[in-house]
């Protein structure tokens, strides 16, 4: 684990310090792992320094979810050029990469995105983003059946980055995982018209 340790100390940029200490302890061990005494051990600075800059562990756990969503939107920035299964695809290979960062942002609940506006506003352009693609790409659908697919859209990718990180857990079906794994833009078009309910 990498910290850059020799950066010399300013007030400007503990609280980015701070945040990148964090960010590397959750992205290789994970959240669990997080300790604000020990990220102020590591930054060389005193334990009552870090709560100038976070009010609490979950002040620092909303920063590291909006560093998420901003690495997340840099590579699944919709347009009207994009198809949906390049958009789903960047999202799943997301969570493999970074799964314990996608686990802070998507599966501990215990922290009240309300109560941290930076973090609901960046949630919400996320969300939008996906909203606003599926508009653009089917124009004419109601907005009810757009708000249908959106949330279809959002449980697939969800889903399938949870198959592929357990592959152990799928028996036989491990060399169909590798292959969705290493096709996942053709696996998303084969799948995103199919009628389920036919």
């Amino acid at each position: 684990m990498r910290y850059n340790l020799n950066m010399s100390y300013h007030k400007t940029n503990l609280k980015e310090r701070l945040t990148q200490i964090a960010w590397d302890i959750c992205n290789e061990q994970s959240w669990q792992q997080v300790n604000m005494r020990s990220i102020a051990k590591i930054a060389g600075v005193s334990s009552t320094a870090i709560y100038r800059h976070f009010t609490s562990k979950n002040d620092l756990k909303a920063a590291l979810m909006i560093r998420g969503y901003q690495l997340l939107s840099h590579g699944t920035s919709l347009n009207t050029s994009n198809d949906f299964a390049d958009y789903g695809a960047q999202y799943v290979r997301f969570g493999l990469r970074y799964p314990y960062i996608y686990d802070l942002m998507f599966a501990d609940t215990d922290i009240d995105i309300n109560q941290h506006p930076a973090l609901q506003t960046i949630s919400n352009e996320a969300w939008d983003e996906v909203v606003n693609g599926i508009k653009r790409n089917l124009p004419n659908l109601p907005e009810k059946e757009v708000l249908i697919v959106a949330y279809n859209t959002w449980a697939r990718v969800h889903g399938l980055v949870g198959i592929l990180r357990r592959p152990n857990l799928c028996g036989n079906q491990s060399e169909t995982l590798t292959w969705i794994e290493n096709n996942l833009e053709e696996y998303l078009k084969k799948t995103r018209n199919v009628d389920f309910t036919a």
